[in-house]
């Protein structure tokens, strides 16, 4: 009698408690974690100090070999963490000042860089890529972010020449022979909010192997501006 009292008054109200507070607990919507931002980062400037290693003996570079990069990315995060992955495409140009001068064997299928032996302003190499690139990101959370990415471009050359400034003028010189058409190699940025250093070091030579001066890998360095 005095068990069937106990299960009556107090064990039976207790399970519907407990049972009714769990499903109420259920069915209240739980708070989704913020997602780290919207896509961002999408247009994409860069300014660099461009080069080559392994340049011929007796080439020497300029301090002031500049070029730049322009981009336009699509960006998609994961999910709610701190990552997220971006591709495109965009224009990249690859400039080398220098004393070097483009020469050919007579048949034409090995070219060279030879020292000016003539006074001169102005002598530049000019690669010019359209390009794919991805990569892979990290940013804080916040509308002021730092940012990290590691990533790989590649890009097809659709203008290379050389502009030489003497006393004899301007003159510029189209479709160098031997070049390699195809650039490809890694990327990387880091920086805060709107602004990064940025580098690249290619995978391939300027020149297509066998044909041209050996081992001239394009390499950049500079600043990034994210500008959307």
């Amino acid at each position: 009698m005095h068990l069937r009292y106990f299960i009556q008054n107090f064990f039976l109200p207790i399970i519907f408690f407990a049972a009714t507070v769990s499903a109420s607990a259920q069915t209240q919507e739980e708070p989704q974690p913020k997602k780290i931002a919207d896509a961002k980062d999408r247009i994409i400037v860069d300014f660099d100090y461009d080069g080559f290693l392994n340049l011929p003996a007796g080439i020497k570079q300029k301090p002031y070999s500049l070029g730049g990069n322009a981009y336009f990315m699509w960006d998609y995060p994961f999910g709610y963490g701190p990552f997220s992955v971006a591709f495109g495409g965009g224009f990249s140009t690859h400039d080398m000042h220098s004393n070097g001068r483009i020469t050919y064997t007579i048949d034409g299928k090995y070219t060279t860089l030879e020292p000016l032996t003539t006074k001169y302003k102005r002598n530049k190499l000019s690669c010019n890529y359209v390009e794919i690139p991805v990569e892979l990101r990290i940013r804080t959370r916040g509308q002021h972010s730092f940012k990290f990415s590691v990533g790989a471009k590649i890009g097809y050359a659709y203008n290379v020449h050389t502009k030489i400034i003497d006393d004899d003028g301007k003159r510029k010189i189209y479709d160098i022979k031997n070049i390699n058409p195809w650039r490809y190699g890694v990327t990387m940025r880091i920086g805060y909010n709107k602004f990064v250093l940025q580098g690249f070091y290619a995978f391939s030579d300027l020149f297509l192997k066998g044909r041209g001066e050996p081992n001239m890998v394009p390499f950049s360095v500079g600043v990034g501006l994210l500008l959307y």
